[in-house]
């Protein structure tokens, strides 16, 4: 059987992890009856790639449409499928709505990477400035 995302199903448990383990988190939101988070679900999700770059960089979990609105207006999430890159603070620092091929997604999440790891650095020379 091939490999598959570990979801988280508690936001608090995902940042409580990001923390530890130094990660972001990734939350996916989708529809049961959305034909692009089906294609999202069933073609980008599964790629081994994909796989093995969640697993390195992110606590992912998963919001279902209907089953999880309390999350979807809590994001404003109003359109899916859509990917929103919290820090282990819960901050939101990127977030993009569509399908994506395998390579593009991967692409979109180093660019939150690459943002969180700017936002840290300024904070901490902010800090460093202070003391």
């Amino acid at each position: 059987m091939a490999d598959e995302i570990a979801w988280e199903t508690s936001l608090k448990i995902a940042l409580d992890l990001s923390r530890r383990e130094n990660k972001l988190v990734l939350a996916a939101f989708f529809g049961s009856t959305c034909e692009a988070c089906i294609k999202m679900k069933t073609c980008t999700l599964i790629t081994q790639r994909v796989l093995d770059y969640l697993k390195l960089h992110f606590i992912p979990i998963k919001y279902e449409s209907g089953i999880d609105s309390d999350q979807f207006m809590r994001f404003c999430v109003t359109a899916k499928p859509a990917i929103i890159v919290l820090d282990p603070e819960g901050n939101e620092i990127f977030r993009k709505i569509g399908y994506f091929e395998p390579d593009v997604l991967i692409e979109k999440l180093e660019m939150a990477r690459k943002k969180a790891a700017h936002r840290a650095a300024k904070i901490l020379t902010i800090i460093n400035n202070i003391g």
